[in-house]
């Protein structure tokens, strides 16, 4: 792939309480009300030397971060397409993510509650 388009696809994983526990760390439950508000990083793994002197410096004033062990929450009041910080996070963060807003959590949790067996 990398040959043919200049990139390799990468995968991220979560277990059931992984994704159960990203979404109980919540530090900002009030953005439930705007669900597109709130972003959630999974990391590829645990960041060794986050820049969050950066993070924090490229936030805009509405703007909040958590960092807690594999997820980044960032709440975004005013938009996460217009945020400076969503678009550099990754990179800040020092490791690979996928980013999901709160309402994609919620509805992949209900799709998890909801399989039959063991996920």
């Amino acid at each position: 792939m990398s040959k043919s388009h200049g990139f390799e696809p990468r995968v991220l994983v979560l277990t059931r309480g992984e994704l159960e526990s990203a979404a109980a760390g919540n530090p900002f439950p009030e953005a439930s009300e705007n669900p597109k508000s709130l972003h959630l990083f999974f990391l590829a793994g645990r960041p060794k030397q986050p820049d969050l002197k950066s993070i924090d410096a490229l936030k805009a004033k509405t703007e909040r971060f958590a960092l807690k062990g594999r997820t980044f929450y960032l709440h975004t009041p005013a938009g996460f397409g217009t945020s400076k910080l969503a678009a550099r996070a990754e990179r800040l963060l020092g490791v690979e993510a996928t980013a999901r807003n709160w309402r994609t959590v919620t509805a992949l949790l209900e799709m998890v509650k909801a399989a039959p067996g063991r996920l």
